[in-house]
């Protein structure tokens, strides 16, 4: 009922500010939404002869405050019948409409926390979910500053429609976080944490890929000289007391190497200082996490050659719940995103059974 009130609240102050193209595209809404009323409705059916008015053409053309204030008392009571809504995007809607008016109305203010509620729900789509992933471009932009600087009135409404349309079905995927007092999840942070490496005394912040490269320039150019990795390219085992003296090497000159930040720009969180040295080297390959679990998953289902559409579309989300999180608890397995494929999450796709195999692999992964 409160988008309803809202879009003949906006509708009303578009006319009144003689913002036709507003206006019409907002009654263009109202309609449809007045179509899907359920029809075999007892409340609806009682209410066919105020419907009936509507389906004037007339009625609409002049649309004057008289017919909008028939609208809110006669029409938007209507709205108690809608049932089985997709209550969450509905709330999306609502909220980009309020914003809408908000900005129509000058309240900035207003209008400024509404954007960000919309951006924090925004942020909560999780992308490890195929179906959002699709729209990762969009859901970045959407977070920008510069997304919502729009200041044509028709040009906003045209990326408000966009946004609604594209993500609104997505927002019952979304992952509210739980815990004392409001958290805040930024998509942004989220992912420039993840793609970017800082380091050094200066605190120094490059790309994942572009660290690597520093990384790996630096190491090729001691090689050349220094006899702990001259060792290491050979092949031979160094001491405890060498491996020391050249991670103390490696950390006091430029990139500032350390075994967390190769275990970050390597995407591999239980290799040693060693072993990214020898696998720089070329000595010893070393599989990025994401490798290691797209493997132990395609092995998986190798073995299980019996599993069904909806296992496999389960298995995959989870996989890339798994790269992203890079941990899963029992418990998210009957969480979001999971319950999209099934209610009950993993306790409605497999047996107890298969539910022990599949806790036993990701305990090995998260191990």
């Amino acid at each position: 009922m409160r988008l309803v009130g809202l879009r003949l609240d906006k509708i009303e102050k578009a006319i009144d500010l003689t913002q036709v193209q507003v206006a019409e595209r907002e009654i263009a809404k109202l309609r449809r939404q007045i179509s899907q009323l359920p029809q075999s409705s007892v409340i609806i059916k009682e209410a066919a002869a105020s419907l009936a008015r509507l389906d004037e053409e007339n009625f609409w053309i002049t649309l004057n405050h008289q017919r909008l204030e028939f609208l809110r008392s006669e029409i938007k009571p209507l709205f108690r019948t809608v049932s089985e809504a997709d209550f969450k995007a509905m709330r999306f809607e609502r909220d980009l409409l309020e914003f809408s008016l908000a900005r129509l109305s000058e309240e900035k203010e207003k209008g400024e926390t509404l954007k960000e509620g919309i951006v924090e729900q925004i942020s909560e789509l999780p992308l490890s979910v195929s179906f959002v992933k699709a729209e990762e471009s969009l859901i970045r932009a959407a977070q920008s500053n510069h997304y919502w600087a729009k200041t044509d009135a028709i040009t906003l409404e045209d990326a408000l429609d966009e946004l609604n349309s594209r993500l609104g079905p997505l927002m019952k995927f979304r992952e509210q976080q739980t815990g004392p007092g409001p958290t805040h999840l930024d998509l942004k942070d989220e992912i420039y944490r993840k793609e970017m490496v800082e380091f050094g005394p200066q605190h120094e912040s490059v790309s994942i890929s572009r660290y690597r490269e520093m990384v790996e320039a630096m190491i090729a150019e001691l090689t050349a000289h220094n006899p702990i990795l001259q060792k290491i390219k050979n092949g031979e085992e160094v001491s405890p007391g060498e491996a020391t003296a050249l991670a103390e090497l490696l950390h006091a000159e430029h990139p500032h190497i350390t075994e967390d930040l190769l275990r970050q720009a390597y995407k591999n969180r239980k290799a040693r200082f060693i072993q990214f040295i020898r696998h720089i080297l070329g000595i010893e390959i070393l599989k990025s996490f994401p490798e290691t679990v797209s493997e132990v998953f395609d092995q998986f289902i190798g073995q299980h050659t019996n599993l069904s559409s909806r296992q496999l579309e389960f298995l995959n989300l989870l996989k890339g719940f798994i790269i992203e999180r890079e941990k899963v608890e029992k418990k998210d397995l009957i969480n979001a995103p999971f319950t999209v494929i099934h209610p009950q999450g993993i306790r409605g796709v497999f047996s107890p059974a298969e539910i022990n195999e599949i806790l036993k692999l990701t305990e090995r992964l998260a191990a």
